[in-house]
């Protein structure tokens, strides 16, 4: 089979200059179905970036897409143009949000680097944050599993909660395996929120209301703490 052509547009007498595209040179779309994701969420799978070691790519589970948003019923689901990518629009309108509006402070969410297509649907890509061997970095629930709530732990999370709030991140879903302990390109060990940021309720409260925000936040802190004590049993 020969190599693609240049596809070429004709010049009229008062149309723009001559114009070609290289049909060859379209995006290619990553290839992951053949590899085992190195997590799985209760909506997303997590692999490997095949091109940067310093980078995740996190697509919907299509079991969870047909039952949340294609399955008869769930029409509500659907309204949203964005349908079951709505989370990765979330996700990366916070983090903008947090660089413009606390420029100077060290906001504790993964770091977004944008979206790719791959061949299970669109991907949302983020910085890996990583332990001290290169591995993915602990959930808060498995770091209080060794020990419980140990000064440093503590220490830990709350310099967390301090620049959460100080950045007025908004918090649409917390707990203690959407936050990992580790470090990325702007430092570490501390505490990093991986997902679960950004607005997600229909009337916008937490956007309208910094007051009503941190309080919200501060009450979802607590409410993690309480159910990590009750639901993960501690080590030895």
């Amino acid at each position: 089979m020969s190599a693609p052509k240049a596809v070429t547009m004709r010049a009229d007498e008062n149309s723009v200059p001559l114009m070609s595209r290289d049909v060859s040179s379209t995006e290619p779309v990553l290839r992951l179905s053949s590899v085992e994701p190195i997590a799985v969420g209760h909506l997303r799978s997590v692999y490997q970036h095949p091109h940067d070691a310093n980078a995740l790519i996190k697509v919907m589970r299509a079991d969870a897409v047909e039952k949340r948003w294609d399955a008869p019923g769930r029409w509500a689901k659907r309204l949203p143009r964005t349908r079951h990518y709505v989370q990765y629009l979330r996700e990366l309108k916070e983090f903008i949000v947090a660089r413009a509006r606390a420029p100077g402070v060290d906001v504790p969410i993964a770091r977004m680097i944008g979206v790719v297509d791959t061949d299970l649907g669109l991907g949302v890509v983020s910085e890996k944050v990583v332990d001290e061997t290169g591995a993915l970095a602990p959930t808060f629930a498995a770091v209080y599993a060794r020990r419980g709530l140990t000064p440093e732990l503590a220490a830990a999370l709350a310099k967390f909660s301090s620049d959460l709030l100080a950045a007025d991140v908004i918090v649409g879903d917390m707990h203690a395996w959407n936050i990992v302990l580790g470090s990325d390109s702007r430092g570490g060990p501390r505490l990093v929120m991986i997902d679960g940021f950004g607005e997600k309720h229909a009337i916008p409260i937490s956007s309208m209301s910094r007051t009503i925000n941190r309080y919200r936040t501060r009450r979802l802190l607590k409410r993690m703490v309480e159910q990590v004590k009750k639901l993960v049993p501690v080590e030895g």
